[in-house]
């Protein structure tokens, strides 16, 4: 097969195109494609979008290997792609494609339709190529690989660009630190809103193994999703923290023999090493626990695998070390780095800082800003508090502008959240601060129970945090819910809580 100059992030994909053209690229539900007809497929994308003078794309796929050949194509055309996930509100999306210029969109005929707007001009099996013609044509970066959109504080969703060479660098740290590589077997579980469906689909084809798809069926049941992992051979997911919390309730019959995990990876939420999640790796030996840490604005700036001797895990595991080429701060308010084991805010420089939000250059200003130890580079505030500990990794501890201080006391709410997930009738357990006022502010816990839940279950529980945690981190009380809100992405949303 013919040398084809392709993005950097794609390089490692073609060469196992030309290596292994036959093997199995994609696998969902019975269908296979083999590393030939993906990069066909993918191209015959790529001349579309080119012919439709395509410089960004919305990607309003349903779940499918279309979805994957379509990520790959986008990338060949250096055509930036917008998702536009399929469970989001019309509305949402509307505003996603008037925000990012959105004239070109691919899609599945049911989506598109729902959405509105767009024409179809062509077509490739089930995949439509639609065209909004009131928006006019434009130019976008050359360097720009996607945009994905993300909350803001003020209610507007902001556009998070990131471009070809923050991609690169990532999926290449990636590869040569996991412990898959040709013949494994990675899911498919990331919505396409959400920026680690790249990591998952070009770290494992580039590494010459298999992308498995799932439905949203088995992305949500925590029972068939262990199913999948075992019918399909499973080596290696990247799954948010909540969802490792719901598979460790259905542990009874993994087993190495049945679920060959070696890799789980999780980003997005503080890790909570319980007993139950710690019994969960018990019985997987061979599988590591990998805790990631960023943010959309930098993706992935620092990772942790923790060890093989799950005694030795600390209840709130490190955030560990940054990842290849990549800077983490720690600052206090005026931007200065602080000493060792003093707590500031995170800030992320070097190869993961992306280019900033999109139409927004107020907001990137404040957000991106001089690495104040490389003046000439950006770097990205994250929002986030953290320290380097004692061995000189960091440790993670929430969010800024979330600060929980409740009484005068700084409280961790992860560590009050692990005792109540240690427990054996609870399935889940959040923990939030409510309260108007400095003076009013109040810890409260919610809790879904494993099983059918006793009136008796709330005072328990109350009683084993007085028995392990001060009185000063013991929640005035717990509600039992049948379950927890969550975002898209499928992390806790701990702004619904206060609506449960």
């Amino acid at each position: 097969m013919a040398q084809v100059t392709v993005v950097a992030e794609l390089e490692a994909v073609a060469n196992q195109v030309s290596q292994r053209p036959d093997a199995v690229a994609v696998t969902f539900q019975g269908e296979t494609i083999s590393y030939r007809e993906l990069w066909e497929r993918a191209g015959r994308v790529a001349d579309h979008a080119r012919s439709l003078g395509a410089t960004t794309a919305g990607v309003h796929l349903e779940r499918s290997i279309d979805l994957v050949v379509a990520v790959v194509g986008l990338l060949r055309a250096e055509c930036a792609a917008v998702p536009l996930d399929v469970g989001y509100p019309v509305e949402r999306l509307r505003f996603m494609c008037a925000d990012a210029g959105v004239r070109v969109a691919i899609g599945h005929e049911a989506p598109l339709a729902r959405l509105g707007g767009f024409s179809a001009v062509a077509r490739d099996g089930l995949m439509v190529w639609a065209v909004d013609e009131s928006v006019p044509a434009q130019e976008t970066e050359a360097e720009l690989a996607y945009v994905v959109y993300t909350s803001g504080s003020t209610g507007r969703p902001k556009g998070v660009r990131y471009a070809h060479h923050n991609l690169a660098n990532l999926i290449a740290w990636q590869s040569d630190t996991s412990s898959c590589g040709a013949g494994d077997r990675t899911l498919q579980f990331a919505p396409s809103s959400f920026d680690i469906i790249y990591q998952e689909v070009l770290t494992t084809l580039g590494e010459g193994g298999t992308v498995v798809c799932c439905t949203e069926d088995e992305r949500l049941d925590p029972q068939e999703l262990w199913d999948l992992i075992e019918s399909e051979r499973v080596n290696r997911i990247f799954v948010p923290f909540v969802m490792i919390q719901s598979l460790a309730l259905f542990v009874e019959d993994v087993s190495p023999a049945t679920h060959p995990l070696r890799e789980i990876l999780t980003a997005g939420e503080q890790v909570q090493a319980s007993d139950r999640i710690r019994a969960l790796f018990t019985r997987l030996p061979d599988c590591r626990l990998v805790n990631q840490w960023g943010t959309t604005e930098s993706h992935v700036s620092t990772s942790y695998e923790l060890p093989a001797d799950v005694s030795s895990w600390d209840d709130l595991p490190s955030i560990g070390a940054p990842i290849r080429d990549t800077r983490v701060l720690v600052c206090d308010d005026d931007g200065r780095p602080v000493p060792d084991g003093e707590i500031g805010e995170l800030w992320v420089a070097g190869a993961a800082v992306g280019p900033g939000y999109l139409g927004l250059p107020e907001r990137t200003a404040q957000s991106y800003v001089p690495d104040p130890q490389h003046p000439g580079e950006p770097a990205y505030r994250t929002g986030d508090l953290g320290r380097v500990r004692s061995d000189g990794l960091l440790e993670f501890l929430g969010r800024q502008d979330t600060q929980v201080k409740v009484r005068g006391f700084r409280i961790e709410l992860g560590e009050i959240e692990t005792v109540l997930n240690s427990d054996p009738a609870v399935a889940q357990a959040v923990v939030s601060v409510a309260g108007a006022t400095a003076e009013e502010r109040y810890l409260r816990a919610y809790v879904v129970p494993k099983a059918l839940a006793d009136d008796d279950l709330p005072a328990a529980l109350l009683a084993t945090l007085r028995e392990r945690l001060p009185a000063y981190m013991v929640p005035t009380g717990i509600e039992v819910v049948a379950s927890l809100p969550r975002t898209a992405s499928g992390k806790i949303d701990r702004l619904a809580l206060r609506s449960v």
